[in-house]
């Protein structure tokens, strides 16, 4: 059987026209460093506490990937 490929969120994102690479490799950099300092935090909110997002881009986002991974 064939495992289908799980686009992330930043995919999404991406193809939506909300946010840029530069964005998302600003936004992936600051996860990281959160997650160093034991405050881990997901991508969409560190979006979104950046300002580069709204709660309602994410939500849609995470609306189409999960109707397009079956969950």
């Amino acid at each position: 059987m064939k495992r289908a490929f799980r686009k992330f969120i930043g995919n999404y994102l991406l193809e939506d026209n909300v946010l840029t690479l530069a964005d998302l490799d600003r936004a992936l950099a600051r996860q990281l460093e959160l997650g160093f300092r034991d405050q881990p935090m997901k991508i969409g909110d560190v979006l979104i506490e950046m300002g580069v997002i709204t709660r309602v881009q994410l939500e849609r986002a995470l609306e189409r990937q999960a109707r397009e991974s079956g969950d």
